[in-house]
């Protein structure tokens, strides 16, 4: 990176907020460049994925260097500048002192190599998006410092959506560096030769999908170069063995890649799983002391830890260690019954909802209807059997509930997605009922006349948006809590900045390998501008944060 666009870039005073992923903006673009990347290409454009697979690119060997060898993991990066600052500041000290809950205190240093672990910005990629929410806060958290750490990255499934190009222009062209730091790698997936005969090797699913074949020849020839006793790291961009557990029937398939990595390409066990995707720390281990780690605290939304279960999964894995934990993260599913004054932007979506469906439902109805609300709700099931356009309506809107529906099981999203769309509209024409008695009993306007109409429209159109909103709220508190369904869905609706964290792998001379998991409970929400003729960190300036803590440590 130039020297004039890096201060450039660490001066711009834009600070990003938290994605608002229940904004109707985001929802519509989310959803047409998740599913225009599933679709075809899944995307890709065959022009980009040819010009990485032909650059060089080998072996990448710190094995030779002395000492502790320290390596930082920072996953889910690039939302709100808060929690992403916050985690970027903490990587970027030198010297990091961390106490757990229980008093011990662990001295750790700043990596020599920082591993960004997919999903480096949000909602979707761009280039302004890459230098506001991802460079921006690490180029400000290392400026003035000394020596800075080799940065490489894979992509997950947000950096996929434009097909990866804003990812390759930002991490793959070595020329260019990341926030400062140099940039080595000139393709999606890379490996690396650490001390002590550690390996660490991270792959790109692009989208859940199989090995390509340039990236299995690349790992062919990084495994030809083992020793017999090596020992492996292994990067993935999505946490499969969680997915495999809470979705069985629909995502059991992918881990196939892990194994034929396993037990085709590097022909030996991996010690050590990384990733990141859900925004939480969980750490699993089995019987023989391997462990699976999800680690993607390091800067977007919180997930939940309490649900789905996940305490035992397949092949003998059971989980040792979660942050949040449980108690936390079911304490926040509450704040769901928040959902209008934490998306208000949002209220719109029901609104235009309960508004049609009112209006829909109205357009057969006589002032003979609004007798009772008995009456009144039979006659408009009625017409809307009578009327197909009536109909046809209702069942679009039952049909996207049915879809929005979070489960692998087949009756729960029938039944979950119908209940869910009749009490919407059963509330709609709830509120109708009530804003057309209202304006013709108590205002005296005449049924039908279009100052009726339209005051009537008004207040269901109003109301539906926060009783609406209310019950999506409602809705993905119980499927949460009960059923440890739609845990994306109830998070990403809070946007939860606290509780972030990161990995700092330590491999000693004598081939120790240990994992410190580093937790922030409150990220700053105030900060100091830089000094003149000082460093141009910006510094914390908020007395309810918290500093960085130790949350797990492990030996591998």
């Amino acid at each position: 990176m130039d020297d004039v666009r890096l201060e450039r870039l660490i001066h711009d005073e834009r600070r990003a907020r938290m994605v608002g992923w229940f904004d109707p903006p985001v929802l519509a673009q989310t959803a047409l460049k998740m599913t225009t990347a599933n679709i075809f290409g899944r995307h890709s454009d065959t022009r980009l994925v040819e010009a990485l697979a032909s650059q060089p690119q080998g072996l990448f060997d710190y094995s030779t260097r002395t000492g502790d060898f320290w390596i930082d993991y920072v996953a889910d990066i690039g939302d709100g500048w808060n929690p992403t600052y916050a985690v970027a500041s903490s990587v970027a000290i030198p010297q990091l002192t961390v106490v757990d809950r229980a008093g011990h205190t662990e001295v750790t240093q700043c990596g020599q190599i920082l591993i960004f672990g997919g999903d480096q910005v949000y909602p979707y990629p761009s280039r302004d998006a890459y230098e506001l929410r991802a460079e921006k806060p690490y180029a400000t958290a290392f400026a003035g410092r000394g020596a800075k750490p080799d940065v490489f990255a894979i992509p997950g499934n947000h950096d996929w959506f434009d097909s990866l190009v804003a990812f390759s222009r930002t991490f793959c062209r070595p020329d260019r560096g990341f926030a400062g730091c140099p940039t080595q790698q000139t393709r999606s997936y890379f490996a690396l030769k650490l001390p002590a005969n550690w390996w660490l090797i991270a792959i790109d699913l692009q989208l859940g999908s199989e090995l390509d074949e340039p990236q299995v020849k690349y790992l062919q020839r990084v495994a030809a170069m083992m020793q017999p006793e090596a020992r492996v790291i292994l990067c993935v961009p999505e946490p499969q063995w969680i997915f495999e557990a809470s979705y069985p029937r629909e995502r059991g398939y992918v881990e196939d890649p892990m194994r034929e990595l396993e037990e085709k390409i590097l022909r030996r066990p991996v010690n050590l799983f990384l990733t990141g995707d859900l925004h939480h720390y969980m750490r699993h281990e089995n019987a023989a002391g391997v462990q699976k780690v999800v680690s993607g605290g390091g800067g977007a939304f919180l997930h939940p830890t309490h649900a789905p279960d996940c305490a035992a999964l397949p092949n003998g894995f059971n989980r040792r260690a979660a942050y949040p934990d449980a108690r936390t993260s079911s304490r926040l599913t509450w704040r769901n019954l928040l959902f209008p004054w934490l998306n208000p932007r949002c209220l719109i979506v029901p609104a235009l909802l309960y508004g049609l469906s009112a209006w829909f439902a109205s357009a057969s109805l006589t002032e003979r209807d609004l007798g009772t609300f008995a009456v009144g709700l039979h006659a408009g099931l009625t017409a809307a059997m009578r009327d197909p356009v009536n109909g046809l309506w209702l069942l679009t809107v039952v049909a996207a509930f049915v879809f929005f529906t979070d489960t692998h099981v087949k009756w729960y999203r029938i039944i979950g997605g119908v209940a869910h769309a009749l009490t919407h509209l059963l509330a709609a024409f709830a509120l109708a009922w009530l804003a057309s008695r209202f304006t013709t009993q108590i205002l005296g306007w005449p049924f039908g006349s279009a100052s009726q109409l339209l005051i009537a429209g008004a207040l269901t159109f109003v109301g539906g948006g926060v009783i609406g909103a209310l019950i999506i709220g409602g809705y993905m508190l119980v499927s949460l809590q009960i059923f440890g369904r739609h845990s994306n869905e109830a998070f990403s609706s809070l946007r939860v900045q606290d509780y972030k964290q990161w990995l700092r792998l330590r491999v000693a001379p004598d081939g120790r390998l240990t994992l410190f998991a580093i937790g922030i409970d409150r990220v700053p929400r105030r900060w100091t501008k830089p000094e003149p003729d000082a460093s141009p960190a910006v510094k914390a300036n908020d007395p309810m944060a918290t500093k960085p803590r130790l949350v797990d440590k492990v030996a591998v």
